[in-house]
């Protein structure tokens, strides 16, 4: 019996009618919700719920919160090991279950343990009173890093599944938006389900005078539950269908390279040692967190530092400073990217097997990208790298709330209930854009519209602690966000070669955040370098001379930190927003580029190819 990327095959050849809601209905987009909340239960379970509430409701500092959140690292440097998901079969689950949907398997049954693992251990038994870790607390640093590393991994079987399955855009714009709707609902059960069922088991619901106490039978029985949820996600792995894509069983080296025994063992070694290295060096320039790489380089900051300050510290200080730390933070990704291609590169004159594996595991997807798209590759590379830079630099919106003079928790119902039912719906809504325009119409809409959206911030620089204006940019944003996220994804999919998958979607996936996390560092001093402007009567005044007409009390507290008034700081605010619209001229410009002439006639001649061979392989096999 034909599956679903078969039917969607037979479209195309048919004149390609549109698809219905109904599409969202298929086996396959069903799977999808379910493989998207797996997704995103252990990134969100470890890195927000784990991080911020249970290890400091259990004693932690925050020095060492902030040292946990590292773990979430892994799903930055995850094109690392890629290629591992591509080249290597799980011995006999590969043959009953194929090659990603036996990666998934053994990753989520990693994750279920290791949640199941947490629910047994009380945090609060390995802090002492001022919060540093004691005897046991190892144990939770290392559960929280497999659990993230296996999810890591999951997401990058999950990617690789959802374009081996449908090669075409519009079935791709389905299962990209059921995995969101799947994704979010994953942030509402790991955040406020668990924090919901830990308050059943901890008495009344905190206040500012009488925080909730710990509980360490609220925390396990969530955790449990969590475990469960995630097992629930395993049932969609085994309904998912069968990918038909050929993969090799496995790595096998070139026959005329011969095994030179001890010294292929010692390269073995130098080659990972050097990729370990990568990770470290990329690490601290992603997360800008010295840790990674504190074990090597931190001594070398501690002359000119305050005294009595550690060398972690004191290279911490360094990178958070700005501007210089964002330029750090740059320079140790460009340095950590050159050690990979160390890692990769061939030993001049010397054949080895080592060389082979990794030429083919990271050097032979970039050639085939290269070799497909030819002159226009470089195009589309900067067009991934900048088609969402208006909204990455967006990252002081909920800075911005606070300063406004909304609460803590009514920004938390605005974002985390609000804005989690507008994105899912958003999701869909995308989906079903993609299968009545085309994805190349909805890529040049998302371009526009991500940076217009960022103007909705303005009307609450302009009015203040508004619910209407905080609720109206929550919408918009998040309606814009979720349009152009997923249509970018569908792109990014489609960029894909099968046999490469796994690697090149990690790859450019890696490649499009890389910017906006070394950009978004910026964004305060932006502010601030406008709100101080518009207080000295400066240009910012000149262009904008009704500043003085703001609401004198919102923004006031941000101000008096930089010496101005509340509505020189909103005027900060209010150019920052138009600085980050001007920003999404680029991503426009580019979106045209990619959606027609060559670049398109490549890629819609290479996805209709490979769409004929998975409809070849699925007859063959049904």
């Amino acid at each position: 019996m034909a599956s679903d990327s078969t039917a969607t095959a037979q479209r195309e050849s048919a004149g390609k009618p549109k698809a219905g809601f109904k599409t969202f209905f298929e086996r396959s987009a069903l799977v999808m919700f379910g493989l998207g909340f797996a997704a995103g239960m252990p990134n969100l379970l470890i890195g927000q719920t784990l991080v911020q509430t249970w290890i400091r409701q259990g004693g932690a500092n925050l020095s060492l919160i902030g040292l946990m959140s590292l773990v979430t690292i892994f799903y930055a440097l995850k094109f690392l090991w890629s290629p591992v998901v591509d080249k290597v079969a799980i011995p006999v689950l590969d043959k009953a279950l194929g090659r990603r949907r036996s990666w998934m398997l053994v990753c989520q049954l990693v994750i279920v343990a290791g949640i199941a693992c947490l629910a047994l251990i009380d945090p609060s038994k390995t802090f002492n009173e001022a919060g540093d870790p004691i005897d046991g607390f190892f144990i939770i640093a290392a559960i929280a890093a497999v659990i993230c590393f296996a999810g890591a991994t999951q997401d990058v079987a999950i990617d690789a599944w959802r374009i081996e399955v449908a090669r075409d855009s519009e079935k791709l714009g389905v299962l990209t938006s059921n995995y969101q709707v799947g994704y979010r609902v994953a942030m509402f059960v790991s955040g406020a389900l668990v924090l919901y069922v830990v308050g059943i088991f901890s008495g009344p619901p905190p206040t500012p005078d009488d925080p909730q106490p710990y509980s360490f039978l609220g925390w396990s029985v969530s955790f449990m539950m969590m475990a469960v949820f995630m097992g629930l996600a395993v049932i969609a792995t085994l309904l998912a269908p069968r990918e038909h894509v050929l993969t090799d069983t496995r790595w096998v080296p070139p026959s005329d390279i011969p095994d030179r025994g001890v010294i292929d063992l010692a390269e073995w070694a130098v080659r990972l040692a050097i990729m370990a290295l990568a990770a470290c060096v990329l690490g601290v320039g992603m997360s800008g967190k010295p840790e990674p790489l504190a074990w090597l380089v931190a001594h070398l900051y501690l002359p000119g530092s305050e005294p009595g300050m550690t060398a972690t510290q004191a290279m911490g200080e360094a990178l958070s400073a700005r501007p210089w730390g964002t330029y750090q933070q740059l320079g140790y990704v460009v340095i950590g990217l050159l050690l990979v291609v160390a890692a990769c590169w061939k030993i001049p004159g010397i054949r080895s097997r080592p060389a082979a594996y990794f030429k083919s595991a990271l050097g032979d997807p970039l050639v085939d990208f290269f070799g497909r798209y030819q002159s226009v590759a470089t195009s589309i590379l900067l067009f991934i790298c900048l088609y969402r830079m208006s909204d990455f630099v967006l990252n002081l919106a909920s800075t911005m709330y606070i300063d406004a003079g909304f609460t803590t928790s009514e920004v938390a119902t605005a974002q985390k209930v609000f804005g989690v039912i507008v994105g899912a719906v958003s999701a869909i809504i995308t989906g079903w854009a993609i299968t009545q325009l085309g994805m190349f119409r909805c890529l040049v809409l998302g371009a526009f519209m991500q940076p217009l959206s960022n103007l909705s911030f303005i009307l609450i620089a302009m009015n203040g602690p508004d619910p209407v204006y905080l609720y109206l940019a929550i919408l918009i944003d998040n309606f814009s966000g979720m349009f152009a996220g997923t249509t970018f994804i569908v792109y990014l999919s489609m960029l894909t070669k099968d046999g490469f998958t796994a690697t090149q979607y990690a790859l450019f996936t890696s490649l499009y955040a890389l910017p906006g996390k070394l950009i978004t560092a910026l964004g305060g001093r932006i502010v601030e370098a406008f709100a101080k402007d518009a207080g000295n009567g400066g240009f910012v005044s000149q262009i904008m001379p009704w500043v003085a007409d703001l609401p004198p009390v919102a923004f006031a507290k941000a101000g008096e930190k930089i010496g101005v008034t509340g509505p020189a700081y909103a005027a900060g605010y209010i150019m920052f927003f138009f600085y980050t619209t001007l920003m999404g001229v680029f991503g426009v410009a580019l979106a045209f580029v990619v959606s027609r002439g060559k670049p398109r006639s490549i890629l819609e001649a290479d996805t209709k190819a490979q769409a004929d061979a998975q409809a070849e392989a699925e007859a063959r096999g049904a």
